[in-house]
């Protein structure tokens, strides 16, 4: 339920934005503010919190957008989830626009994890394949899983690319544990 309520509220959001506005400022706003709510225990009890006036809530917001300097879209989007009790769903309102950007844009995103940091050469011959595999832009993450061994494991939607040792390992013992009597 509350993903079905963070994607309503992100396409709102990038309608709002319109196909010729600055996604990336918007996303950046938002971010500050999400890092500002996240590591700030009182900050999210008095959003939170039945106790604190609806105004009062509405000045702390404020106050906090100023020191942030958002633009008055990203303030007026954060005064709304502030109005519905929805700050809670920022982190996943921001996800879900960041895929609707993302698509709107021609990017995927991607996930890669290695058993080790990868080289900036590596980096980019695995950008160089993935682009002409999927023929788009590709936005990559990447991650470390010492227990890959080697090699990689790349995730792209719901695809997943095991090029890793362990993954190698693993289809053997399958292989082995099917084919016993």
């Amino acid at each position: 339920m509350p993903q079905a309520i963070a994607q309503r509220y992100a396409r709102a959001l990038a309608e709002v934005i319109g196909p010729q506005g600055d996604y990336a400022a918007v996303m950046r706003q938002l971010e500050s503010f999400s890092v500002a709510y996240q590591e700030s225990a009182e900050l999210r009890e008095v959003f939170d919190s039945p106790a604190v006036l609806p105004e009062q809530k509405a000045r702390v917001l404020d106050a906090i957008l100023r020191r942030l300097e958002v633009s008055s879209l990203t303030a007026r989007f954060l005064r709304v989830l502030l109005g519905h009790y929805r700050l809670n769903l920022l982190e996943e309102i921001r996800a879900a626009l960041r895929d609707i950007v993302n698509s709107i844009q021609g990017i995927v995103t991607m996930t890669v994890v290695s058993a080790s940091p990868l080289s900036a050469e590596q980096q980019a011959a695995l950008r160089n394949r993935f682009t002409h595999l999927t023929r788009k832009a590709v936005e990559i993450e990447y991650q470390t899983d010492p227990q890959l061994v080697g090699g990689v494991r790349a995730q792209l939607q719901s695809t997943v690319y095991d090029g890793s040792v362990r993954g190698y390992l693993d289809r053997v013992r399958e292989q082995m544990e099917t084919s016993q009597p």
